[in-house]
C-alpha cells in the first residue's frame, strides 16, 4: 500500500527549510502566507530544485489554495497549479488524484484494470473511486487531445508533458495495460519519433476504451 505522510509549517521560510531537508511530492499552500506570497514561495522552491538538481533532485509540486479571482488569475499567468477554496474536499481529492504518480510494477502480468490494487489505493472506498473513474472516462478525449495536438504540430515537449501527466492518472486508476502503452508512447515522444508516437497514441486510445468496457463489465466489483 502507498504510504502517505504529512508535514505542517506556518511560514514560507519554514517550508523552504523543510524542502531542503527532505523530498515532498506535493506542497499545498495558501496564496498569502504570513511572511510571503505563494508566488515567492514557488520561486524559492524552484531555486532549491535547481540547486540540488545534480546531487539530490527535488520533485515537489506546488498547489496553491486561492480565495479570489485575482489570485486565480495570477496563478494562471504564472502557470501554477491552483485550487479555489470555495470547492469542497472531494473536489480537491479529484484534483490531487490527477497529479503525476508512477509506481514500479516489476514483471507482474499486465492487467486491464487491477481492481485489487485499485481498491487498496483508496482504502477500499469503492464508491469514491468509481465516481473518479467515471469522471475520467468523461474527459478522456480532452486528455488525449492534450497529447495529440502538440504531437501533430511537432511540439514534442508539450506532448511529453501531457503524456507524463496522463501516465500518472492511469497509474492511479491501476489501468496497467494502458499505462504500459503510454510508457512506450512517452519513449517515442522523447526520441522525437512523430510517426511511431502517433501509432502508439492510437493504441493508447484503444487501450483506454478497452479499460472503459472492462470497467462497465465489472461494475459488481464496486459493490461491497
Amino acid at each position: 500500500m502507498t504510504q502517505i505522510s504529512f508535514t505542517n509549517c506556518k511560514t514560507g521560510k519554514e517550508a523552504i527549510e523543510l524542502i531542503i531537508q527532505d523530498n515532498f511530492d506535493l506542497i499545498i499552500t495558501k496564496f498569502q502566507l504570513d511572511d510571503q506570497t505563494a508566488i515567492e514561495l514557488n520561486q524559492s522552491a524552484e531555486s532549491v530544485k535547481n540547486y540540488y538538481a545534480n546531487t539530490a533532485p527535488k520533485k515537489n509540486k506546488l498547489l496553491i489554495i486561492t480565495t479570489n479571482l485575482d489570485e486565480e488569475q495570477i496563478c494562471k499567468e504564472k502557470k501554477l497549479l491552483f485550487f479555489p477554496d470555495t470547492l469542497n474536499l472531494k473536489s480537491l481529492i479529484l484534483k490531487l488524484i490527477e497529479l503525476p504518480k508512477e509506481e514500479k510494477r516489476g514483471d507482474k502480468k499486465v492487467a486491464i484494470i487491477n481492481f485489487k490494487d485499485l481498491f487498496v489505493r483508496v482504502d477500499n472506498n469503492r464508491e469514491f473511486i468509481q465516481t473518479v473513474i467515471e469522471k475520467f472516462f468523461e474527459i478522456r478525449d480532452s486528455r488525449i487531445n492534450d497529447i495529440q495536438t502538440p504531437l501533430m504540430n511537432g511540439d514534442f515537449k508539450l506532448a511529453k508533458d501531457a503524456a507524463h501527466k496522463l501516465k500518472g492518472v492511469l497509474a492511479n486508476f491501476s489501468m496497467e495495460e494502458a499505462r504500459s502503452t503510454i510508457i512506450e508512447l512517452e519513449k517515442h515522444i522523447l526520441e522525437n519519433e512523430q510517426k511511431l508516437s502517433i501509432q502508439k497514441l492510437k493504441q493508447l486510445i484503444a487501450d483506454i476504451e478497452t479499460a472503459r468496457q472492462f470497467y462497465l463489465a465489472n461494475l459488481n466489483q464496486f459493490k461491497r
